[in-house]
């Protein structure tokens, strides 16, 4: 570890380079870390998205990885993405209040339609419950070249783009009121909140999970998150995961 430090009731643990960040907070929680522990890195040599993706992590983007510790069941703790979507949202609106921004379910955030940040929510077992490791990490200098969808970085949107270091503390700060509002008001308010800011809700929709593939109109998200997708024979189907694409994309 380089430094720790406290910003915006956060921990901030900071590395020049690790595996990931989310290794390393994995191994801070088992080592005890507190609620409100975030990895920060300049760089991750095996850095990983949703699905065990590689995600290419040159220096000059944004890193990070959440301790985070509310006493809640294992089953809500998937809600903690929609919180991320939200607090890179907005942060990346600090920046470009005029910007289209979007939010893609599950845990996307698309600047001009193109990702600009990844998302990982993992789970670990401790003291009998289960504690969160939120990993985030927005483009600031690099978008990834190869990637399943067209990435973006605010520096081809922002000139002068902002260091990392105060990209670190406006993401910090919108975390801390996301997270904050979540533990103390649960997830109905977080949800609102991500569907005003939803992409293609009320357009037809394909569904991708491994080999099965849906189509549908796309209603919403659930009380607990998952989409809700109308078929084509007036079914309603809830989505727990996959990869949604406007089907005049396909």
């Amino acid at each position: 570890m380089n430094y720790e430090r406290q910003s915006h009731g956060f921990r901030i643990c900071s590395f020049d380079a690790v595996t990931s960040t989310s290794d390393e907070a994995g191994r801070l929680a088992r080592d005890g870390a507190p609620d409100r522990t975030l990895v920060w890195a300049r760089s991750q040599t095996v850095g990983r998205g949703r699905l065990g993706r590689p995600w290419h992590s040159p220096e000059g983007n944004l890193y990070t990885t959440a301790i985070l510790d509310p006493g809640l069941p294992l089953a809500r703790m998937q809600e903690l993405s929609f919180v991320a979507s939200l607090a890179v949202h907005d942060t990346v609106a600090q920046l470009l209040p005029a910007a289209d921004l979007k939010l893609k379910w599950p845990n996307d955030v698309l600047l001009d339609g193109a990702k600009i940040s990844g998302i990982l929510t993992e789970t670990q077992a401790r003291d009998g419950g289960y504690i969160a490791l939120l990993g985030v990490g927005i483009n600031l200098a690099h978008a990834p070249e190869v990637a399943r969808y067209r990435a973006t970085a605010l520096i081809n949107h922002l000139v002068p783009p902002p260091t990392v270091e105060a990209l670190l503390n406006l993401y910090v700060e919108a975390l801390a009121l996301r997270y904050d509002a979540w533990c103390s008001d649960g997830f109905g308010a977080i949800r609102d909140a991500w569907v005003a800011r939803a992409r293609w809700i009320g357009q037809t929709v394909s569904v991708e999970n491994g080999a099965d593939r849906k189509l549908g109109l796309y209603e919403g998200i659930d009380a607990d998150g998952t989409m809700i997708l109308r078929l084509g024979d007036g079914r309603l189907e809830k989505i727990a995961a996959g990869d949604v694409r406007l089907v005049e994309e396909n």
